[in-house]
């Protein structure tokens, strides 16, 4: 009968462990993504309390995804949306700390000049990017973990060479390649949230003669990234696209509501948090007064990378001054970012 009942729960549990097994591994990745334990420590410490929530995240969703992929392996059925939902809590947690953390560094600015207000925010926004890091990471890893426990299941008894089986194995396929392309979404955030991090945190250690070169190959690498990102959005579209189409195909007389109708939920809660990454610092930027001119020359400076992260830095400047200022006289622009110049007794000129 022992033997009898752990031949029963195998599947199950083999199904089950593909997620802590996973995330174990995938830990191991993140200090050479960040250049040694030394910058990981560091990045832990610019997220502050939010890396312990994070981590708590963590330890909570691993039994229960664990919980869950049993289920699955035992010829349950287990929604994906929930699934899908506790996976990406980590990443939902990481977002919020980076606008909390954005919201905090521009509440603290004051009037400051030009030069001294980009730096600051470039740094403030860099530091920022610690826990949209951590937590993209951490949910890539529960993802990818999610989508190898989704594949393994269709070998189990509950995927038999029969109608229902065959089914089962191909809705169970179709959600492991749904998952495992919201984790490329999610490991590309990430990616990127360390590129920016490590960009705008170092800007203030490059001399001022190579700060030009600096933020231009920044720019280069993040519109890369960004690319990237894009392709397996779209990925994840068209398979989000057929999965609910195939709810759509199998109505059921006895459900008054069509099997797709409770995957618009899901739907509708992905799309907003890629919305979220796509522009992490979005929400905060509208309510921020900060002047700071736009830059309209060719070279790339810092401010143009955080517009890059949906941060408007748009003028501030009264109608007054504007038009007091002759079509002559020179706009302050970004530039003075990379190559500051020397401070002068008024703001422009008068004719």
């Amino acid at each position: 009968m022992l033997v009898t009942l752990r031949l029963r729960f195998a599947p199950g549990l083999s199904v089950a462990s593909s997620v802590p097994v996973t995330v174990f591994l995938w830990c191991f990745t993140l200090a050479p993504l960040l250049h040694g334990p030394q910058a990981l420590a560091g990045t832990v410490d610019a997220a502050g309390p939010f890396a312990a929530v994070v981590a708590l995240a963590l330890l909570v969703e691993l039994p229960l995804l664990s919980l869950a992929l049993a289920s699955i392996g035992l010829g349950r059925r287990v929604p994906l949306a929930v699934m899908l939902g506790m996976a990406t809590l980590p990443w939902m947690v990481g977002l919020l700390g980076t606008e909390v953390l954005v919201g905090r560094a521009m509440s603290g600015l004051t009037r400051l000049s030009t030069h001294d207000t980009a730096l600051d925010v470039a740094m403030s926004t860099g530091h920022a990017m610690a826990p949209r890091l951590l937590g993209a990471w951490t949910s890539a890893a529960l993802l990818l973990g999610l989508s190898v426990g989704l594949a393994l299941a269709c070998f189990g008894p509950s995927c038999a060479e029969d109608a229902g089986g065959r089914r089962r194995r191909r809705g169970l396929l179709l959600a492991s390649a749904v998952t495992a392309a919201l984790a490329s979404v999610a490991a590309a955030g990430a990616l990127e949230a360390r590129h920016f991090l490590e960009m705008l945190t170092g800007m203030g250690q490059v001399p001022e003669s190579m700060r030009e070169e600096w933020v231009a190959t920044g720019m280069e690498a993040a519109a890369r990234l960004r690319e990237v990102r894009w392709l397996c959005t779209s990925l994840l579209a068209v398979l989000g696209i057929m999965l609910l189409a195939r709810g759509a195909t199998r109505r059921e007389p006895s459900r008054p509501t069509p099997r797709w109708a409770p995957r618009l939920v899901p739907a509708a809660a992905v799309t907003a948090l890629l919305v979220m990454d796509v522009h992490p610092v979005r929400s905060v930027a509208e309510s921020a007064h900060i002047t700071l001119p736009r830059n309209r020359a060719a070279v790339p400076t810092t401010l143009d990378m955080l517009r890059l992260l949906g941060l408007d830095v748009a003028p501030a400047q009264s109608s007054q001054m504007s038009n007091r200022r002759p079509t002559t006289t020179p706009t302050p622009n970004t530039a003075s970012i990379i190559r500051p110049s020397e401070p002068r007794a008024s703001g422009g000129t008068t004719s």
